[in-house]
């Protein structure tokens, strides 16, 4: 195995450990005996994340390398991934400057039209909804986005927007955002029932273990702790 990429899978293993300095040590140590190319985009895309994991509130690294892996992606015209750096980039200035990141994320979406891209329009949607500063129309995104993810199976995006659904509705009105967590358990369990294989079914609850966490969480902010006990149950089951 080449030098580079024996850094870049020691980095891999140190980001799921949580260990993001000694990530970036391993992926720096990459991308100095790497040439430009696709594959160097990608641990441009990958030192933003460690960087900005790091340290959300300094964004100077994670601006650098994702514009650097946009710049590649561009110059070869690999479209999704340039949608992809977009949305990076527009996630990483969420904190700092709402407008920017605004910029960014909906440049992602536009090319996701042009390209007819359905599921990472809805990606692009959902981080416009987490975006602005309104929650009505933050609300009709997720609404909207639900419905056509819904139509091609992108459960990654359905559910990210049924949580925002969710976390919107709770700040105004618990019982209305209980109601959308019931909802989104159900349509949990009907699409379990399509799984065939109990380790993809398995898998498939764990990575909705967040839907679960926060309706459970409503119920005990609620006092309703024998439903707390129920969704937890829900859970696992």
């Amino acid at each position: 195995m080449d030098d580079y990429k024996t850094h870049i899978n020691n980095g891999d293993k140190l980001m799921d450990k949580e260990k993001y300095m000694d990530a970036i040590r391993e992926y720096s140590e990459a991308y100095k005996i790497m040439q430009p190319g696709s594959e160097k985009a990608e641990l441009c895309y990958k030192l933003s994340q460690a960087y900005l994991a790091l340290d959300h509130k300094n964004i100077e690294n994670p601006v650098k390398y994702a514009k650097e892996a946009l710049e590649e992606h561009e110059r070869s015209g690999e479209m999704e991934l340039k949608i992809l750096d977009l949305m990076n980039l527009g996630y990483i200035y969420l904190d700092s400057n709402r407008d920017e990141a605004l910029k960014y994320i909906e440049n992602a979406y536009r090319i996701a039209d042009e390209i007819k891209d359905v599921q990472l329009k809805a990606m692009a949607l959902n981080a416009k909804a987490e975006a602005i500063n309104d929650n009505n129309e933050a609300l009709k995104i997720y609404r909207n986005v639900m419905e056509i993810s819904e139509k091609s199976n992108d459960w990654d995006n359905y559910f990210e927007a049924a949580l925002g659904e969710i976390n919107i509705l709770r700040d105004n009105d618990i019982n209305s955002a209980m109601e959308a967590a019931y909802r989104a358990m159900d349509k949990i369990d009907k699409i379990l029932e399509t799984i065939k294989t109990k380790k993809e079914r398995t898998e498939f609850k764990k990575s909705l273990s967040y839907i679960y966490d926060s309706a459970s969480d409503m119920a005990m902010e609620l006092e309703n702790f024998d439903e707390a006990m129920k969704i937890a149950e829900r859970a696992k089951s």
